[in-house]
């Protein structure tokens, strides 16, 4: 229960800086704030982050720099940023329920 708790305030923290302003967000999507995401994951809306994580390690290489949770499309997507060994930056694409990867934005 104690690493659930510490994973929501991380993602909420992570989520909170797209708020504030700190984090850009991609034309024709709406990003959501920290109150928003956390009853989402806590009523099974939304997948913890770990899962995504988890599921998706072998394709995700590299330190993670940015994360969004947005509107697009008609469902909510998280958005990764994430930068590799040589300092490439890729954005990747999960659907935040199901887990799906949706692909990498250019």
């Amino acid at each position: 229960m104690r690493t659930r708790f510490v994973f929501l305030a991380m993602a909420a923290g992570m989520i909170s800086l797209v708020s504030m302003g700190w984090l850009s967000s991609t034309l024709n999507a709406s990003p959501l704030d920290q109150d928003d995401v956390v009853p989402l994951v806590e009523q099974g809306q939304v997948l913890p982050l770990e899962q995504i994580l988890q599921r998706h390690q072998s394709r995700l290489k590299g330190r993670l720099i940015d994360l969004e949770l947005e509107h697009e499309h008609g469902r909510l997507v998280y958005e990764l940023e994430i930068i590799d060994d040589q300092g490439v930056v890729r954005e990747y694409l999960i659907d935040a329920k199901t887990n799906e990867w949706l692909g990498e934005e250019h």
